[in-house]
């Protein structure tokens, strides 16, 4: 004979599905905080009183019936998000859980729950009022024969700080708290909570706030108000990231540097088993100025606040993304390479999982993941292989090879040629993949650089793939203009290298014609005696500063038709961050331009005196630079060079008898002359005196002083002098003075403002030879 048996359930199950499962209380507060985000919540509030052991939980989601409560709430594992249809689940509430326990998470943070609820346009609240002692009391007493109390109130109990739900919503009201509830277990939480619900400060669908209750009326920060952060702008702005996205069978995928767009790319997806589901990740890269400013602003560092959290369906997957987690190998294969890889420190980001439900599982006890199965795998390996490598293959390749990146905040280090270089051959790289098709690149990183000495095979070749993937005929054609460059530059360095050694053969004979002249002074003569390889030689040193003046000339044009062309307000800035990579454009362009500006100003004063030096030339014009007396050629400059010039000041040197044995450039010393010379000029001084005195054992001091007008200190700060460009007239250039700096610091020595700085009086050191 038999009969038919049915298991019984033990009233100990509360604490197996309660305290026992759910051990933590702030994964027991998120899952609360995760019901009342199912009911369609936009406000959560949580109140914690020490002084009555409460904590009451306040939503204003579509609340309960009593007959919701009756069927649904006291129903053990039931779960509307469990019987969601899985094919409209996209357009239904993204459900936290399916598992219908999440309820008993009340149970872990105290023994006593009074719930309050009311739909919209309800009559009554209903009130139901649990005690969990009893159900521990007696195990063999059956789970459902403990009675629990359920019924109607007239109103919402009223709370310290916030506001009862106004129309609809549930109150939970916490009684004989298990856990002590401090400031510090509420900052605690708090950061738990940002990093479950939102890490990133990047959405505000749902407003989650704590409140304690300790008598006072002034919040305390930190503890009380809205939970979140608001880091999104560091991580768009700062830092290299990737973004990626898994669905309709492809995988999208855009990388940006410091908020410059590098390129984007489709490929077709290699993952059958994510093909119900979409898979959207923001994996960030935070190098050293990043990870500070981060510091600075969240006050934890980026190690500690976690690397890459997993969110399923708009919720947090925990621990995926903690401090000591490790669930991707990232910091296995870390120690594989440390120069190599990215580790979990590395590295900050979020991928969110749209499925439907029971796709992907949690395990119950909630702190544990996701259960491993194919499904689970694959989602891994795609935010392994397209979000975190790929991320890596540009960081390792581009941003670590320029040790001073880890300190710039901006994109400014991707401007130099082999900075271009490493981006091309990323991008290159991906264009030689068969399937992966390039939606976009920079085209100012991906070009063909100016210099045809800075171009290599390696890069012709990246580059021809790119233009090939993207029939990019604009491309192709610098690519051809680039090669014939690179032709005629070896056949011209070919020609001059024959030319060299002619000179060479020459240059004997020529020495010795210029030793002859060499009579009347040390550096400076008369004009009978040029002759016609002095003149040759003249014109050659005019040719090579010529050349110097046309190709600052050049390089400034080329600057200048950068930003005239970045000037032009683009139809579509989508946000400030455009706005500011277009002005960092400009200043880039604009600082180049000046640099080639001020280059051409030296060279140019460098010709000129190259071509005064015709009456006088015992100058050895040919190798620029001479060895002998510095104050010896001083002398003679002065008494032969500038005596009795109309409409400028009466110019003395007094050597005082001193000597300064060193190598020297004259047309450099002459420039340098000249210079403080005009500026007395345009002082109105009438004269200007250079007084050389001893300084120290190998050193000279050359004091100048003018009796011009001085230095205006309303118009002109002295500090700022010598920099390039500055200037007080309304007619000046700003590259005098810094082109007399440069040749005295070429020099080793120092010049700076002698006296109080009121006067344009100089002080210039220069070192003599070390014995």
């Amino acid at each position: 004979m038999t009969t038919r048996e049915s298991f019984r359930v033990s009233s100990h199950l509360k604490d197996i599905i309660g305290r026992d499962l759910v051990t933590n209380e702030f994964v027991a507060i998120f899952e609360l905080v995760k019901n009342s985000f199912d009911a369609g919540a936009t406000r959560v509030d949580i109140e914690f009183d020490p002084g009555e052991a409460s904590i009451t939980i306040v939503d204003d989601g579509k609340g309960m019936t009593s007959t919701d409560i009756r069927d649904k709430w006291l129903f053990v594992a039931y779960s509307e998000k469990a019987l969601s249809a899985s094919d409209n689940y996209r357009d239904k509430i993204a459900f936290a859980g399916s598992k219908g326990i999440g309820r008993f998470a009340c149970d872990t943070l105290g023994d006593g729950l009074e719930l309050y609820s009311r739909t919209e346009g309800g009559n009554w609240i209903s009130r139901l009022e649990i005690d969990w002692t009893r159900f521990e009391q007696d195990s063999t007493e059956e789970f459902q024969e403990v009675e629990v109390e359920l019924g109607t109130a007239p109103s919402f109990p009223r709370i310290a700080n916030a506001e009862p739900p106004p129309q609809h919503g549930t109150m939970l009201v916490i009684k004989g708290t298990r856990q002590e509830w401090n400031e510090n277990a509420i900052r605690r939480l708090r950061r738990d909570l940002a990093k479950l619900i939102d890490p990133f400060g990047t959405t505000s669908h749902v407003a989650v706030s704590t409140w304690l209750v300790d008598g006072s009326e002034e919040r305390m920060e930190g503890v009380d108000g809205p939970v979140g952060n608001n880091i999104a702008d560091i991580l768009r702005e700062k830092t290299s990231r990737i973004e990626v996205t898994v669905a309709d069978g492809r995988v999208d995928t855009t990388l940006f540097d410091r908020g410059r767009k590098i390129y984007a790319i489709r490929e077709p997806s290699p993952y059958d088993e994510l093909t119900d589901c979409r898979v959207e990740g923001q994996v960030y890269f935070l190098n050293r100025s990043a990870k500070h400013t981060f510091t600075s602003r969240m006050s934890v560092r980026p190690v500690e606040f976690g690397s890459v959290f997993l969110f399923l369906n708009g919720f947090r997957v925990s621990p995926i993304g903690d401090e000591f987690d490790d669930t991707l190998g990232l910091n296995r294969r870390k120690q594989q390479g440390q120069s190599r890889y990215l580790g979990t420190r590395d590295i900050i980001g979020r991928v969110d999982v749209t499925a439907p439900p029971k796709m992907f599982r949690e395990v119950s006890s909630r702190d544990a993941g996701l259960i491993e199965d194919a499904r689970s795998r694959a989602l891994y390996e795609a935010i392994r292989r397209h979000m975190i490598f790929r991320l890596e293959r540009y960081v390792v390749g581009v941003n670590w090879q320029d040790r001073p990146d880890q300190d710039r905040d901006t994109s400014e280090g991707l401007e130099t040629d082999r900075a271009r270089e490493r981006v091309l051959g990323i991008v290159g790289s991906l264009a030689r993949s068969k399937d992966v098709e390039i939606l976009y690149y920079d085209t100012e990183l991906v070009r063909v650089a100016d210099d045809p000495d800075k171009i290599t095979d390696d890069a012709l070749k990246a580059m021809s793939a790119v233009a090939e993937s993207r029939s990019d005929v604009s491309l192709l054609g610098q690519v051809e203009e680039a090669r014939r460059r690179i032709a005629e530059l070896r056949a011209s360095r070919d020609e001059a290298r024959q030319a060299a050694l002619r000179a060479m053969a020459e240059r004997a004979t020529a020495d010795a014609r210029i030793a002859a002249l060499e009579k009347q002074a040390a550096f400076l003569g008369s004009s009978q005696d040029v002759d016609v390889e002095r003149i040759q030689l003249l014109m050659h040193q005019a040719t090579i500063h010529l050349g110097h003046v046309r190709a600052a000339i050049e390089n400034m044009a080329h600057e200048v038709r950068n930003i005239l062309a970045a000037a032009v307000m683009p139809k579509e800035i989508d946000d400030l961050g455009d706005v500011e990579d277009l002005l960092a454009t400009i200043r880039q362009s604009a600082r180049r331009a000046s640099v080639s500006i001020a280059g051409a100003s030296l060279s140019g004063d460098r010709l000129r005196t190259v071509l005064s030096f015709a009456p006088n030339i015992r100058v050895d014009l040919e190798t620029d630079k001479v060895h002998g007396d510095l104050l010896q050629f001083l002398t003679e400059y002065f008494e032969v060079r500038l005596v009795g010039i109309p409409g400028m000041p009466a110019a003395t040197f007094d050597a005082a008898n001193l000597a300064l044995e060193r190598e020297f450039s004259p047309v450099d010393v002459a420039v340098l002359v000249d210079n403080l010379l005009d500026n007395a000029r345009k002082a109105k001084a009438s004269k200007i005196e250079f007084k050389a005195t001893r300084k120290g054992q190998d050193s000279v001091l050359i004091r100048v002083i003018d009796d011009g007008l001085g230095i205006d200190r309303r118009k002109v700060d002295p500090s700022k002098i010598f920099e390039r460009g500055y200037t007080g007239s309304a007619n000046g250039t700003g590259l005098g003075l810094y082109s007399i700096r440069q040749i005295v610091e070429g020099m080793g020595g120092t010049i700076e403002l002698a006296g109080d700085g009121t006067r344009a009086d100089f002080d210039i050191v220069v070192p003599g030879e070390r014995q």
